[in-house]
């Protein structure tokens, strides 16, 4: 009988351990999925208001705007089937602030669990400034009459800021001379437009700097009288 007693016990005490380390499991996997939900929904929705407008509000509705927009976004980016209880601490639209405490309740094995996370974002009201640089290269052939695959010499490679337009000071200043040929301009060559537009000094301006350009030297065969 006592051993009985003994046996029972012990299987209480392994069912209740693992009842414990599945709960703790459990929260802290619910705990991670809850912070990163609401980081990034937060983030997200300040983006979209001082960043990237997609929507166009008047100003006295912007902070009900911006809580309907963070809290759908929240519900989307959220799996798990729980209640929630989202509490704005802090919001103003105008500055850029963000202020959420989140409190979930879900059903375990023994009861309910409760984990709960705080965060703030603050973001300047600001237009992102694209600081990525872009390479421009001019290309001119080994020789003349060789086919496009030998168009293989770079004589000039520039770096120009994003949304830059290009400009005359940076073609090649080296003479573009060939015995009996033209020199007649600079042809895009990627990303290729297809409309054959040759550059020079007066239209190159037209360009603006978006990705890596390249340009090929175009040639002309002259004609004897």
């Amino acid at each position: 009988m006592r051993n009985a007693v003994i046996v029972i016990f012990m299987v209480v005490i392994l069912v209740f351990s693992g009842v414990s380390i599945q709960a703790a499991e459990n929260k802290a996997i619910r705990k991670n999925e809850l912070e990163s939900s609401l980081g990034e929904a937060m983030e997200q929705s300040m983006k979209i208001l001082t960043v990237h407008p997609v929507y166009h509000i008047d100003d006295s509705a912007k902070t009900d705007e911006l809580a309907a927009d963070f809290i759908q976004g929240f519900l989307m980016k959220t799996t798990s089937n729980s209640d929630f209880t989202i509490e704005i601490l802090g919001m103003d639209a105008e500055k850029g602030l963000l202020d959420v405490r989140v409190e979930e309740r879900y059903k375990q094995i023994i009861g309910h669990g409760e984990i709960s996370c705080r965060k703030t974002v603050i973001l300047e009201d600001f237009e992102e400034e694209e600081t990525a640089f872009y390479q421009v290269s001019f290309w001119v052939p080994k020789e003349i009459g060789k086919e496009e695959s030998e168009y293989e010499y770079v004589i000039k490679q520039v770096n120009v800021h994003s949304g830059d337009n290009l400009n005359a000071a940076m073609l090649p200043k080296n003479s573009m001379k060939r015995e009996g040929r033209t020199f007649c301009g600079w042809r895009m060559i990627k990303p290729i437009n297809g409309l054959g537009i040759l550059y020079d000094e007066e239209n190159i301006g037209a360009l603006r700097a978006s990705e890596n350009l390249e340009f090929r030297a175009v040639y002309q065969q002259e004609v004897e009288l």
